[in-house]
């Protein structure tokens, strides 16, 4: 089988299940009768989609502002973090460690602090979704600037002695990897993070929604949010995977069928 045949074949495996998972959901709420309090059935979160679209859309734009801003700083600051704890023993023996004790603590015990010292407005929730994104994408760069061939750093060490030639020669091109694998998750921790911080101190966004619906009992416009929510984070690692695909074709490995 070619690839594309391969590929349209798991396209249709995925929308047969997810259709037959709405039909089932569909038929028994249907047929159990469940109140739509408690769990709505798609077809009325369909119909707050069609009915509210123009609304979820503004809350899911605030949600990914926060997210994309948050990701962003922790994509910069882990990157010179873990170039930092690689080459300088200082940084290896004093930040590595307050960045681990750091990662030990609750992140929702650390949200509302955010609010006492940023404030309740867009940055403590940017603030929040940094802190969860930033040690995946330290952790994986430190791995991926030091988890490397001995014979392969000797045989550069031995053509040129500057540092520098050794990092963006060889450490920083192998680092890509482990660092792309960090933003996959790290992505994802950014979008939890935001919705923290929403939950806490939000005006706006898809948290505040699902916070402000549930307080209501409108479950299927807390439903709705979440739909969106989905969507988005879908979108972000789809982003990534993309980016990934452009910047290291050679890496690129699809799965088994």
């Amino acid at each position: 089988m070619t690839e594309t045949t391969l590929q349209a074949a798991r396209i249709l495996r995925i929308t047969a299940f997810y259709v037959a998972a709405l039909l089932i959901w569909e038929g028994l709420i249907r047929s159990l009768h469940v109140p739509v309090w408690l769990v709505p059935a798609p077809s009325h979160i369909f119909e707050v989609i069609a009915e509210k679209n123009s609304i979820m859309l503004f809350h899911t734009l605030a949600t990914l502002q926060e997210t994309v801003l948050g990701f962003a700083l922790a994509l910069v600051v882990g990157i010179l973090f873990a170039i930092g704890i690689v080459h300088f023993p200082m940084l290896r023996d004093t930040l590595y460690p307050t960045l681990i004790m750091f990662n030990s603590f609750p992140k929702i015990a650390i949200a509302p602090l955010f609010v006492i010292w940023i404030g309740v407005g867009i940055e403590s929730k940017i603030a929040n979704a940094f802190l969860v994104a930033l040690f995946p994408i330290v952790i994986n760069m430190i791995m991926g600037l030091t988890n490397m061939d001995p014979e392969l750093l000797e045989l550069v060490r031995a053509m040129s002695r500057s540092r520098w030639v050794l990092f963006w020669k060889i450490r920083l091109p192998h680092s890509l990897p482990y660092l792309f694998a960090a933003c996959k998750i790290a992505v994802s921790f950014a979008v939890i993070g935001a919705i923290v911080g929403e939950f806490i101190s939000g005006r706006s966004g898809l948290g505040y929604l699902v916070l402000s619906a549930n307080s209501t009992f409108n479950t299927p416009m807390a439903f709705t949010a979440l739909v969106y929510l989905v969507l988005m984070s879908l979108a972000l690692y789809g982003g990534v995977v993309l980016a990934e695909r452009l910047m290291l074709p050679w890496y690129h490995r699809e799965p088994a069928a």
